[in-house]
């Protein structure tokens, strides 16, 4: 029953015990003093007997109305909170999800929940029950600080409080000891408004991203394991997109094509070598269609009018679906190498000619012993000249 249902039943029976009171008072003072008249006929005794009375008469209802009052004041304190717990589960009735809410919460496999501006859960689905390890029942109605250790709990709701504060949503990622281990959540948080536009609450729906994460961290530690071993190869290395853009650059590539430190990622390998020929670009094109091709010897001519002998081969590098991603060069610069074998090739050249010349002087000489040895030897002489090791040993050359 409502307090105010029994306000007027209330009312009346606080004036009947007034209305009696002043009724027995009344007849107190009336017959006493009559009795006492009676009993007593000494003037100054009168006096004191009826003192005496009336002492006695209040220390008597005072007791009685202490008793009253205290009986009244224990029916209003439990009337009074009778109300306020009444108007407590009216509070937690109106604030419970509806259940086709609870319905769809719990069709997900995000963690989906919300929250009292105390910080206790008004809803919590299946998924966010899993990763907590309790059921939903355990949790309604507590805070964070029931559900995980003191440090979690601290920084979630300081997150929760900076919602409600700012009314504004948030993404952020938490780390968190689930009942499934450490997982890692990416959790947007919003303030829950009333009709008035009165912060009562938070919602949140965290996914979990442990393994994403793991694998942003494994791709990373590749990329940087890529990085070193590009960086430091010993053959100048450069791999590219299929645009033909840097992706990674080797030290020895910046300086065998005198790049030094200017910043190549991302850039078109053309825009670098405005001086690239078309042929190459053409190998570059049959590279991202899938060959691998090489040369042992190729001319780069540069655009200051210098030549670069290179030595060199493209493969195509795939993605994880087997199409091609880009090409890989590598490259060896054999310029000194070309300019030593040219220098040798012209020595050969210059020693040939010299030989050749040679010979032939030797040639002549030879032939002009013959002619004075022949005269020598019609004039009856003996000839001057040995040149016996012009002649060919017996059965040779026939």
């Amino acid at each position: 029953m409502d307090v105010r249902e029994r306000k007027p039943g209330r009312a009346t029976s606080v004036f009947v015990i007034v209305l009696t009171y002043a009724f027995l008072a009344s007849l107190w003072i009336l017959l006493s003093d009559r009795a006492m008249a009676l009993l007593v006929s000494d003037t100054e005794t009168l006096v004191w007997v009826s003192m005496a009375k009336g002492w006695c008469f209040v220390a008597m209802t005072s007791v009685l109305l202490y008793f009253l009052v205290r009986r009244l004041v224990d029916q209003l304190t439990t009337a009074h909170r009778r109300e306020i717990e009444r108007q407590r589960e009216h509070q937690r009735e109106q604030k419970q999800p509806p259940p086709m809410l609870v319905a769809i919460a719990n069709s997900s496999t995000d963690a989906i929940f919300a929250k009292d501006e105390e910080g206790r859960y008004l809803l919590i689905n299946t998924a966010a029950s899993r990763f907590i390890g309790k059921p939903p029942e355990e949790v309604l109605g507590h805070d964070d600080r029931a559900i995980f250790p003191p440090e979690q709990a601290a920084f979630i709701m300081a997150f929760d409080r900076r919602v409600r504060e700012t009314r504004l949503s948030e993404t952020n990622e938490e780390a968190l000891l689930t009942h499934d281990g450490p997982r890692v959540f990416l959790a947007t948080k919003g303030p829950l408004l009333d009709a008035q536009g009165k912060v009562f609450g938070t919602f949140g729906i965290s996914r979990d991203i442990t393994e994403r994460k793991a694998a942003e961290v494994a791709l990373h530690d590749n990329r940087e394991r890529l990085r070193l071993l590009v960086d430091h190869a010993p053959a100048a290395l450069a791999m590219f997109d299929r645009e033909m853009r840097y992706l990674e650059v080797s030290r020895r590539w910046r300086d065998d094509y005198m790049l030094g430190d200017q910043d190549v990622i991302g850039r078109s390998h053309y825009e670098v070598f405005p001086e690239i020929p078309d042929y190459w670009k053409a190998m570059h094109r049959r590279g991202l269609a899938g060959e691998t091709l090489s040369a042992d010897e190729d001319a780069f001519e540069r655009l200051d009018g210098s030549v670069q002998w290179l030595r060199w081969e493209l493969r195509p590098w795939r993605e994880a679906d087997g199409t091609v991603g880009g090409i890989v060069l590598f490259s060896e610069d054999i310029s000194k190498r070309m300019l030593a074998e040219q220098e040798l090739k012209h020595r050969n050249e210059e020693l040939e000619r010299f030989n050749l010349a040679a010979i032939d002087r030797e040639l002549r000489m030879i032939e002009l012993k013959r002619q004075v040895n022949a005269q020598a030897q019609a004039l009856g002489q003996k000839p001057p000249y040995d040149l016996s090791f012009t002649e060919l040993p017996a059965g040779e050359g026939r």
